[in-house]
């Protein structure tokens, strides 16, 4: 190595010194390595000694976290051995902790001895507010004297609860036993909604005598308690497996509303098919012209109900596929059966109406009516293609008895001893290829009804 730094120095010096006149500033050279390796020695000091105050200060370091390892070790030593007598402070306390219990019970049981004293009469309380015919049942007492019943039954079963002796169950029996008249009365009541909310419409019109949007509106504000409710139990036993939920939760009663209100759009639909074939050989027609002003009025009447429920519901929306639902299934229904060729025409012309501008497509309905039918058109394409098998093989039968029967009556037209008509010119002619012609024309009507169809849902 110090070979190579010699040659290393011989050309550097050899390359300052390559002609005479530069020897004149050899000293002046000297001068500028002089100072060129002081400033190195200078630096190379500096970095030693940063080093080495780094390495004086990790050793400090060192030194205070040993101890400081060493404190915390004895620390945790003597926590261990203060925490010895734990276990058995323990056992000795378990006759306070049970005191303690106790007292949590008793204490719950004093805060409700009004509703536990006052029970039987709360429940009659109860049954007078649903039974008030003046309003039609006073829902919102009702439900407030319920929500005070369960809530000291819920408090006394939940002081139960964090109990873990071996005979809860039968305490626990006992107040559910107790407090069975509650469940009676949460059942009247909830009967009460649900036919309440079943004839939303006609309330919302003002059509039923007592009633109006206020009982509409009754309904829904207790099913919304009821909904916090169950999703406080429900939050709770999230976090918590064995967290405390009342005996009937969650009611689900936002879920069962909404079944209740299908229910009745069922009903609306399929109730108005009164006659069958054997009773009116119109019996599709004019069932589904009563369809047509049943929907259109109740979908009328869902945008006036719109202020009386909470904006998450999106009530219009959904009676709009409750209906949209209701009549696929109905007419599906229709269709499976072996309708006779103007009932096939009388289902295929309804369906091409149903999206049009006077009924889904109204301008006072707002409906996107083809963005539903694409979801969920009315009828399938396989039964649509079943129809129109249905619609040809019908055509095919009549036409061969049509034109099997106008070529008789020609026949004997012709073998009679009357003169063949003329018309105004003189010409013989004959009703033949009119009657042809107006056969095709019929079966060509149907065929451009299902083509309609078949775009408007596909």
């Amino acid at each position: 190595m110090d070979v190579d730094v010699e040659e290393a120095a011989l050309e550097q010096v050899a390359a300052l010194l390559q002609r005479p006149d530069q020897l004149e500033k050899l000293p002046e050279l000297k001068k500028r390595a002089d100072r060129k390796k002081l400033a190195v020695e200078a630096m190379l000091r500096t970095g030693v000694q940063g080093q080495l105050e780094g390495i004086r200060t990790a050793i400090a370091h060192l030194q205070t976290a040993s101890e400081d390892v060493t404190a915390i070790s004895q620390g945790v030593a003597d926590i261990r051995e203060r925490l010895k007598p734990f276990p058995q402070l323990k056992e000795k306390l378990r006759e306070l902790r049970d005191a303690n219990a106790r007292h949590g019970q008793y204490a719950a049981a004093m805060e409700n001895l009004k509703h536990i004293f006052n029970l039987q009469a709360t429940l009659q309380e109860i049954r007078d507010a649903l039974d008030d015919d003046k309003s039609g049942g006073n829902l919102l007492l009702a439900h407030k004297h319920i929500m005070d019943l369960e809530r000291a039954r819920d408090e006394l079963l939940a002081e139960v609860h964090k109990m873990n002796e071996t005979n809860t169950e039968k305490e626990q029996n006992l107040l559910v036993n107790f407090f069975k008249g509650v469940d009676t009365v949460v059942a009247e009541l909830s009967k009460n909604m649900w036919f309440i909310l079943g004839r939303t419409l006609e309330m919302v019109k003002g059509n039923e005598q007592g009633g109006g949007p206020q009982q509409v509106v009754t309904c829904l504000r207790i099913v919304e308690r009821e909904e916090r409710i169950d999703n406080f139990y429900m939050d709770a036993r999230s976090k918590n497996s064995s967290a405390f939920v009342p005996p009937g939760r969650p009611r689900k009663w936002k879920e069962k509303a909404l079944r209740s209100l299908e229910k009745t759009v069922v009903n609306r639909v399929d109730g108005n098919q009164l006659e069958d074939r054997s009773l009116n050989k119109a019996w599709l027609a004019r069932y589904l012209e009563v369809c047509r002003n049943v929907i259109m009025d109740d979908l009328q009447s869902a945008k006036i109900a719109i202020p009386c429920f909470p904006p998450d519901w999106q009530i219009y929306d959904r009676y709009v596929n409750m209906y949209h639902s209701a009549v696929c299934r109905k007419l599906r229904e229709v269709a499976s059966d072996r309708l006779e060729k103007s009932e096939l025409v009388q289902l295929m012309s309804w369906i091409k109406f149903y999206a049009s501008e006077d009924m889904l497509g109204h301008p006072k309905l707002k409906i996107n009516a083809q963005a539903i039918l694409q979801d969920s058109p009315v009828l399938t394409r396989s039964t649509l293609n079943s129809l129109c098998d249905q619609f040809v093989e019908m055509s095919r039968e009549d036409l061969k008895l049509w034109l099997k029967n106008t070529v008789s009556h020609e026949t004997l037209d012709w073998n009679k001893n009357v003169r063949p008509s003329e018309d105004n010119h003189g010409y013989f002619y004959t009703d033949l290829p009119n009657t042809v012609f107006g056969m095709l024309k019929d079966t060509t009507v149907f065929f451009v009804l299902i083509s309609k169809a078949l775009l408007l849902q596909f």
